[in-house]
């Protein structure tokens, strides 16, 4: 049986939402928070072809994106303006975000210096070293550590002085989802009093624009239509989640606040398929029973499934396949599983996609209502949603369930390593006061 894991803080930065506080009301709304990449980050015009599949272009340069990612209060981090000159956006902002997750939790910085606790970070990006290829002879040692992916664990550890693991881990889309899932074992086994498990990804550089839409994956349209007829590819987004964990016997002991809880957590491989990005919809129904068997889950008490779900037309139908075999499509569930996606919102943020999928979760959770699913016109007639006990809501609904009800979060890599997550809600009461100095018991 698996260890529950407590979340006790949260941060993040999404199109659309400026941080924690904000993406309830826009994920309640039904707002669309996709767009157009701001014109400063590169001459857009120079790389756009209405042609797919055109050598060196893209279609679209949609995207859910944070506007100005420019400002940073290096002093704030003890860094030079020097050093914060040199270092990838995703550093930075991981810092922030990190820090609004260490205030969520309840605890201060200072009582964290020297702890052994560890860092685990999603994180694939090197657009801001792109950017600078151009210019060897910019690079010194502040470039190197500023762009080198190590360092997104790394950053987080040096600033916040933690003396735990820290790893960087990039399993491409389901890379953040995985990083959490390491935090958890690592708890789970003892190896550390807390953990930090994050997602960063931002949109600085135009060369993944012009891949992906050659290799016909995103969206001509701009928008990821979720489980619907008109899908026909996803829009990359940018932005970074934290979230800060511990063993929920330990939160509970030591009067922590708990915001929700990791049931369980999995990771597997799509093994051979018939293209290395391709989908295994075996792989994916295996694992997530696996998760089920270990969190002690049966069908009946799943709520709610947040998808990974991009919109793809080879993707959708082989995850629904998934979810419905596995969670939806039993006896014992005497309603359809409501299946869904933060990326109608805010779009794909790749390497963080999975944080953004666990914070609407954990929200789900909190907030006992299921946001609407953007862009449904017809359902995907590749899907039998029927035949598998699942439906896609809509319109703001309340959370219908057990009194302690499931929600399942997925999120898979194009090179076929697939994460999947349990949560379920925080005891009551949600926020319990503490007694001891705010940070991880000794």
């Amino acid at each position: 049986m698996a260890v529950p894991i407590a979340i006790l803080g949260a941060g993040c930065r999404l199109p659309g939402a400026a941080d924690l506080d904000a993406l309830w009301p826009l994920l309640a709304s039904g707002t669309d928070a996709v767009s157009t990449l701001p014109a400063d980050r590169f001459t857009q015009a120079a790389f756009l072809h209405p042609r797919r599949g055109e050598p060196g272009r893209s279609t679209t340069f949609a995207a859910g994106h944070l506007g100005d990612v420019s400002g940073f209060d290096a002093a704030a981090f003890g860094i030079s303006p020097r050093e914060a000159a040199e270092m990838d956006p995703q550093q930075r902002l991981l810092l922030e975000v990190t820090a609004e997750a260490i205030e969520d939790a309840g605890w201060r910085p200072s009582a964290m210096a020297g702890e052994e606790i560890g860092v685990f970070v999603g994180g694939s990006s090197t657009d801001y070293a792109e950017l600078r290829a151009a210019d060897p002879g910019g690079g010194d040692r502040y470039f190197m550590t500023g762009n080198a992916l190590s360092i997104l664990a790394n950053r987080l550890t040096n600033v916040f002085d933690l003396r735990g693991a820290a790893q960087t881990i990039d399993t491409a889309c389901s890379s953040s989802l995985v990083a959490l899932h390491a935090a958890c074992r690592a708890l789970a086994e003892g190896r550390m009093p807390a953990a930090i498990a994050a997602g960063v990804q931002m949109l600085l550089s135009p060369y993944a624009f012009l891949g992906f839409s050659r290799a016909a994956m995103l969206s001509p349209t701009g928008r990821c239509r979720v489980f619907d007829a008109a899908a026909d590819g996803y829009v990359r987004a940018e932005g970074a989640g934290a979230v800060i964990l511990k063993r929920l016997d330990d939160a509970l002991r030591d009067g922590d606040a708990v915001r929700a809880v990791v049931l369980a957590s999995g990771v597997n491989a799509a093994g051979r398929t018939i293209g290395l990005s391709l989908p295994n919809r075996d792989a994916q129904a295996r694992l997530i029973r696996a998760v089920m068997a270990e969190a002690g889950t049966p069908p009946a008490r799943f709520a709610y499934f947040e998808a990974h779900g991009t919109g793809t037309r080879a993707g959708d139908p082989v995850e629904a396949w998934a979810i419905g075999t596995a969670a939806g499509r039993a006896e014992e569930r005497d309603a359809p599983l409501p299946v869904g996606s933060i990326k109608t919102n805010i779009g794909h943020l790749e390497p963080a996609s999975g944080m953004a999928g666990l914070l609407k979760a954990m929200l789900v959770l909190e907030k006992r209502q299921v946001p609407p699913v953007l862009h449904q016109v017809s359902p995907n007639p590749e899907i039998d949603f029927a035949a598998l006990n699942i439906r896609v809501p809509t319109s703001l609904e309340p959370l219908a369930g057990p009194a302690r009800p499931v929600v399942g979060v997925n999120s898979f890599g194009f090179g076929g390593t697939n994460a999947c997550v349990l949560l379920g809600p925080a005891p009551a009461p949600r926020r319990a006061p503490r007694t001891a100095a705010a940070g991880p018991a000794p």
